[in-house]
């Protein structure tokens, strides 16, 4: 778990809580700006954040105590008078910055929940590519603040036409059902992470059109510049193209020109290329152009009739 992710999923949200709890504002309009800029903060957070580690209950438990808090304070002080605003100039600073805080949530869980919707466009529709078992979403979706894949649709950037293809990929990890997805503290070894090693299936019948298996998997965080999908297979669906990415080297068992039904193996999930953990990077594109593989007309992917985007979770028996 990053830095990062310590002071954004762990210390900000435990910080508003007890603040919340032990500060309450006084006055009902400082008090309710109090609740909502909190709830709009942890809604944010809940919405747009990856929770890999710490894990998706998390958040669970954050509007739990949120709930908690507010009702304790509601049967213990009632409601909280009729002046608007009776706070303390400290905790009227504190209502102001994380009013603030609050609005930028709002905006942000905005873009989460249009980014759980399946826009209009073509629709590519494929097989779960991995075995039974439990996965977490981390890219996807249809908006930016969900899929960060999506910036390589700016045709304005000359460095992100050849990487066309993939602007409405997923990412992918393998988790425990308790949403766990690795071994230790920031383990630098791909063998790890739960991802690493878990089978890569066919998601459609057709065939293999293109293999890639001499890249290196990364130590965790390092990354591949020089080859950004690292190993991956490409294979012909008939009416579009399915690519999956990142696999480990050496696992790949089919070859170009190879038939495929629905669920065999291709190979296993790694960390080469562009990878900053183990995970398994899956899209879907009409053509497949021979001087960038990644380069054709990106579609919109489900799985099983289902459009995913950020922390959605997949279960397979």
């Amino acid at each position: 778990m990053s830095w990062l992710a310590i002071l954004t999923q762990v210390l900000l949200p435990l910080l508003l809580l007890a603040w919340l709890a032990l500060f309450p504002a006084a006055g009902w309009l400082a008090r309710a700006l109090q609740l909502v800029s909190v709830a709009a903060v942890l809604a944010a957070l809940w919405l747009t954040a990856l929770w890999t580690m710490p894990p998706f209950w998390v958040p669970y438990l954050y509007g739990t105590l949120f709930l908690i808090i507010a009702f304790r304070h509601w049967m213990r002080d009632g409601f909280p008078g009729p002046r608007p605003w009776r706070a303390s100039k400290a905790n009227s600073i504190a209502i102001g910055l994380v009013c603030a805080l609050g609005i930028l949530g709002g905006y942000m869980s905005h873009q989460a929940i249009q980014g759980a919707a399946l826009p209009g466009g073509e629709v590519a529709d494929i097989a779960p590519p991995f075995p039974p078992g439990n996965y977490l979403v981390g890219h996807g979706g249809s908006t930016e603040m969900v899929n960060v894949h999506l910036k390589t649709l700016n045709e304005s950037v000359e460095r992100f036409r050849p990487w066309r293809g993939q602007s409405r990929a997923l990412d992918i990890f393998r988790i425990t059902p308790l949403g766990v997805h690795k071994h230790g503290w920031q383990p630098e070894e791909p063998e790890k992470y739960l991802t690493f090693g878990t089978p890569v299936l066919a998601p459609c019948q057709g065939q293999v059109a293109k293999v890639v298996d001499v890249r290196p998997d990364m130590t965790v965080p390092e990354m591949d510049r020089s080859s950004l999908p690292g190993n991956y297979v490409a294979i012909d669906c008939g009416d579009f193209f399915v690519i999956l990415a990142h696999l480990q080297r050496g696992s790949i068992t089919v070859s170009a020109g190879e038939p495929l039904q629905i669920g065999d193996a291709l190979g296993k999930m790694g960390n080469s290329g562009n990878s900053s953990e183990p995970h398994l990077h899956v899209h879907a594109q009409q053509g497949l152009p021979e001087e960038a593989a990644f380069g054709g007309e990106p579609l919109w992917l489900t799985i099983n009739g289902r459009f995913l985007a950020r922390n959605d979770r997949i279960h397979l028996q």
